[in-house]
């Protein structure tokens, strides 16, 4: 005799599972160009021309495919004299939206990266040398798709010089997922480290 109270269970627990994932909005779905560009597309329908109202509807429509994420670059430090940032695809993505829709440039132009971005900005002369950035996963290095960090010649009112290092290092996304410890280092011939250590919420949200 088929035992229907079981076949009850676990039907329920399939469906508890189902609605889980759809509430939370994380479903398997990837987060790529062209889906974005699809819900920048809607939201640019819905908005009628006002800009906030645009990024409002995509950022709906984000959390509902994906969940929650993090809006603004991740600081790794932010001091007077140096600036290290963190950015995830949707993020930078979001964040050229917003610059293109005030200066009225056409957001169709606006290049989706399929990276991590590791931005390292010296303020000051006297800015620690960032040399070398890593992304280390559960212990295990990362390596970078891109390093764009090189020295530049910086120069400040009093007409003094230095060469510093600044720009860009790309890693995989894929490094980023949840589910692991990840480490982020920005190291300078002399002085401390910065660190970033991202686990659990934090990875979840960086989209």
């Amino acid at each position: 005799m088929a035992d229907y109270g079981a076949g009850r269970t676990v039907l329920a627990l399939v469906l508890t599972a189902v609605l889980s994932s759809s509430a939370t909005g994380q479903g398997l779905e990837p987060i790529t160009a062209a889906r974005v560009r699809s819900l920048t597309r809607q939201a640019e329908a819905q908005s009628k021309g006002d800009g906030n109202a645009l990024v409002l509807a995509l950022d709906r429509r984000v959390r509902l495919t994906w969940g929650d994420f993090e809006s603004y670059p991740v600081s790794i430090v932010k001091r007077e004299d140096i600036t290290i940032t963190l950015t995830a695809p949707y993020m930078r993505y979001r964040q050229t939206l917003g610059d293109y829709l005030r200066i009225r440039r056409s957001i169709a132009d606006i290049e989706w990266i399929d990276a991590a971005i590791v931005h390292v900005s010296p303020e000051r002369l006297e800015a620690p040398d960032i040399k070398t950035v890593t992304v280390a996963r559960n212990g295990t290095t990362v390596a970078p798709l891109r390093n764009a960090l090189t020295p530049m010649n910086f120069i400040d009112g009093n007409g003094k010089s230095a060469a510093i290092h600044a720009g860009d290092v790309r890693f995989p996304v894929e490094a980023f997922a949840p589910g692991a410890t990840v480490v982020v280092s920005a190291l300078a011939d002399i002085g401390t480290a910065f660190v970033l250590t991202l686990t659990g919420e934090q990875l979840r949200t960086l989209k």
